[in-house]
């Protein structure tokens, strides 16, 4: 399998390869010179690389998603995630809470859509497609604790940057 490069430390198949997909049969191929591909190399450039060139070695959990994946009851994303269009990933940061790389990136002065600290477990980085519109917003996603009257509650997205922690206890 020849690896293909997006910048100087991701390849594609970082951002194709999804466990739900694998388990379901769902086909997840970007097709280079491909919209989503060059989308893909932008992330890259102008975001992922340098996050990893000041932080350190980053980990992708979710790159690109096809709407089969995306729409799959696995996973339940947002029919106006910029993930089915090769424009957000899902990371870790080696050595770093995702709350520390969400404010270094609110610091960073990096450009981009949305940076989402998620469940205290991973940053999203999204961008939009005309680099003119990013709104630089910060988001942190949780959930309330399950109680008798909501079984599965719905994650919740708060504006700014909170610990997990501090928002279970509202």
């Amino acid at each position: 399998m020849t690896k293909i490069q997006l910048s100087k430390n991701f390849y594609l198949h970082e951002f194709t390869r999804s466990s739900i997909a694998a388990k379901y049969g769902i086909p997840v191929v970007v097709k280079p010179d491909s919209e989503i591909f060059h989308n893909l190399q932008r992330l890259c450039r102008e975001v992922l690389q340098p996050i990893r060139d000041a932080l350190g070695p980053i980990d992708i959990s979710s790159g690109y998603r096809p709407p089969a994946l995306n729409n799959h009851p696995r996973l339940r994303g947002s029919r106006t995630s910029a993930h089915l269009y090769g424009l957000a990933a899902d990371f870790t940061v080696r050595g770093m809470t995702p709350l520390e790389v969400c404010q270094w990136l609110e610091q960073s002065g990096l450009k981009f859509d949305q940076c989402i600290h998620e469940h205290g477990r991973w940053v999203h980085i999204g961008l939009k497609a005309d680099p003119a519109e990013q709104r630089q917003q910060l988001l942190t996603a949780w959930k309330p604790e399950k109680t008798a009257q909501t079984p599965r509650p719905k994650t919740i997205y708060t504006p700014g940057l909170h610990r997990i922690a501090d928002l279970l206890k509202d």
